[in-house]
């Protein structure tokens, strides 16, 4: 499966770091208390065997204290050969009885540590414990749903020391434990399983469940036993996010959903989002704007429309072409597209460019889950008219109801509950609960509804994702957990960590540079550096003012930001120049 590749090439990386590991679990788990007993146990009785054999026994020469422990060991063996006064016959009797089961009791763990060293798929809680006992200075993930998953198969790419917690076992928590991520089964705001995650020695404490409360009460907890831990708290209510973040120290708190409803609601009126990108309290996107016959950006100059909409044009692809650094002269014709830059703010006048937004067809959305409602409130903000549906009533569809907006319960599979709910009449369709193939059905059965419907598809498989999209001819899918993790990851690496953006097959690396004092950019400007081929700079800010485009000849200085748009090669020269 696609999802399990990350992991693959993570364990192919680990596997000299995971041996050093597996051999420090094995000497954790190994049991020495029991050896311990044993070992003292026999030397002891070895010393009083000598002493009273010395007294008694009839032997040549007195017996040695190496023989006496031999002699011990045979006697447990039910084997001793040597003639031996009947005033020894305790001896007899009371070693098999008590030595015989501590050794079948050693014997025992000893064999389950061999077992589960060699035999991977053995290796049960004791094991996940004793594997994340050994860790220390790591990130700890309360909660290894889809955007713990990810997150985590992210660091763990990245080298770091990653400890788990989930409530219950899944598919994805299989594919990070054979991935040599240790992750433990159990409540994340139950203390012993905190303390068992080594949370007391971890550096970063990631808290992203489902559950709102949950996440508060385990962010609560990990703060009382470890103060020094960075926590980024993962929470759905903004109201509680923004009451919480003024009364409690932590690092970040982020909305999954927030983050995904931006580009399912765009994806619905046409624009196709690439990459959602976080600076400071800003939004900006990476998103394609396709030039259609009729529309107002034919025949108008790249440059002056970006000055006219405040955007930075990243790419240009004419016709069916390969997208290239886009000319500040070129003229845009019909099939055109231009990869764009912008604040989210600056979505709604690209929109306007849109032939499809100029029908204000109603869109939509089913699927009144946490991303679902936020995509409405999205789409109402946009001046979109909405209809949303879901198979039964909830508290988010009663707050959209309140709100004025329609909402149709019933299955949605049934081509004529679609029907009956207006899909017939919609110009676009999202589709966004959390069951892949439920959200796949509805979009099929919405398709013998309205045949020209514009799609967009909620999955979490991305590479699936491709694959039903060129097979069903969707318009646009969109998995809420890789839309998210970026801004995570971020989160908690403390620095803004370069998101791989694939375009047109070709990665790019869209990332935030902060330009030191003594870096080799100051003095420069960010039309030099676009000069450059590979790079395009997207954005500059410097203290709160932020440009898009940035200003072709504005001198950079110390303490500015950039937000630049790199293949690799450049990445890395950029990285060099800047710490010069």
């Amino acid at each position: 499966m696609q999802a399990q590749k990350p992991a693959q090439r993570v364990k192919a990386r680990r596997r000299g770091p995971r041996l050093r590991q597996d051999i420090r679990v094995f000497v954790r788990l190994f049991p020495w208390g029991i050896a311990l007993i044993m070992g003292s146990g026999l030397l002891v009785t070895a010393w009083f065997f000598q002493r009273d054999f010395s007294r008694v026994g009839s032997l040549p020469e007195p017996l040695t204290y190496v023989q006496a422990l031999l002699s011990v060991i045979k006697i447990l063996q039910l084997d001793y050969d040597l003639p031996v006064p009947s005033a020894l016959d305790p001896y007899f009797a009371l070693l098999p009885l008590i030595g015989l089961p501590l050794f079948l009791l050693f014997g025992v763990n000893v064999f389950r540590v061999i077992r589960v060293f060699f035999v991977r798929q053995e290796r049960g809680p004791a094991w996940q414990a004793a594997l994340a006992a050994t860790a220390h200075h790591h990130i700890l993930i309360c909660g290894t749903g889809r955007v713990g998953y990810r997150l985590a198969q992210q660091l763990l790419e990245l080298g770091f020391d990653v400890v788990g917690i989930n409530d219950a076992s899944s598919p994805l928590v299989e594919t990070l434990l054979d991935a040599g991520m240790p992750v433990l089964i159990g409540d994340v705001r139950n203390e012993g399983v905190l303390c068992q995650a080594g949370v007391t020695r971890a550096t970063t404490v990631v808290v992203c469940t489902n559950h709102d409360l949950v996440n508060i009460e385990a962010a609560l907890r990990v703060r009382d036993l470890n103060p020094q831990a960075r926590i980024v708290l993962r929470l759905f209510e903004d109201e509680i996010a923004e009451t919480l973040s003024a009364t409690f120290p932590v690092a970040a708190i982020i909305s999954r959903s927030a983050l995904a409803a931006v580009a399912f609601a765009h994806a619905a009126l046409g624009l196709e989002i690439v990459e959602t990108f976080q600076l400071g309290e800003r939004q900006c996107v990476l998103t394609w704007l396709p030039v259609k016959e009729g529309s107002p950006l034919v025949g108008r100059r790249v440059g002056a429309f970006c000055d006219a909409l405040d955007v930075a044009a990243v790419l240009h692809r004419v016709g069916n072409g390969l997208p290239r650094e886009p000319e500040s002269e070129a003229v845009l014709q019909a099939g055109d597209a231009l990869l764009i830059f912008a604040e989210e703010g600056r979505l709604a006048p690209l929109l306007a460019c849109e032939e499809e937004a100029a029908s204000r067809r109603p869109i939509a959305v089913c699927g009144l889950g946490h991303t679902g409602y936020r995509v409405v409130l999205r789409l109402l903000d946009l001046g979109q008219p909405v209809m949303a549906l879901d198979f039964e009533p909830g508290r988010l569809a009663q707050r959209l109801i309140e709100r004025g907006v329609r909402v149709t319960f019933g299955d949605l599979r049934q081509p004529a509950v679609l029907a009956a709910a207006g899909v017939g009449e919609a110009g676009a369709l999202v589709v966004c609960s959390e069951d892949d193939v439920l959200n796949l059905e509805v979009v099929l059965r919405a398709r013998e509804v309205n045949p020209g419907l514009r799609t967009v598809l909620r999955i979490f498989e991305e590479g699936l994702g491709a694959q039903l999209q060129q097979a069903f001819g969707i318009d646009a899918v969109y998995s809420t957990s890789a839309i998210a993790s970026p801004a995570f990851l971020s989160a908690v690496l403390q620095f803004n960590a370069a998101q791989l953006v694939t375009v047109d097959g070709g990665d790019f690396y869209l990332t935030r540079l902060t330009v030191k004092p003594e870096s080799a950019l100051v003095g420069s400007t960010p039309a030099q550096l676009t000069a450059v081929e590979g790079v395009t700079v997207a954005l500059h800010a410097r203290g709160d003012r932020v440009t898009v485009p940035p200003a072709a000849d504005v001198i950079l200085q110390g303490g500015d930001e950039l937000v630049v748009l790199a293949s690799q090669p450049q990445l890395r020269w950029l990285s060099r120049e800047r710490r010069r």
